[in-house]
């Protein structure tokens, strides 16, 4: 486990936080594949340009997913 405060790669403290475009790939209860697309924040190190993911990033992931699932008619999830 890192300091969050610090970058993994270098230690350095000159980090920033940034927001990603980003898509992932995932499935319905009845296995049907559909992409979702996320806005994913980011640590950012400006010493090394290393960029790496915290838990803010997995909760926007399963935050995506859920609300993409929620918006899946009946219709198109049971074809």
């Amino acid at each position: 486990m890192h300091d969050e405060n610090h970058c993994p790669k270098c230690g350095s403290s000159d980090i920033v936080p940034r927001t990603v475009n980003d898509r992932l790939r995932a499935a319905d209860p009845r296995g049907q594949t559909f992409e979702v697309e996320l806005q994913l924040p980011v640590w950012s190190c400006r010493a090394c340009k290393l960029c790496w993911q915290g838990q803010e990033a997995l909760a926007a992931k399963e935050a995506a997913y859920q609300n993409a699932l929620a918006k899946r008619s009946p219709a198109r999830t049971a074809a």
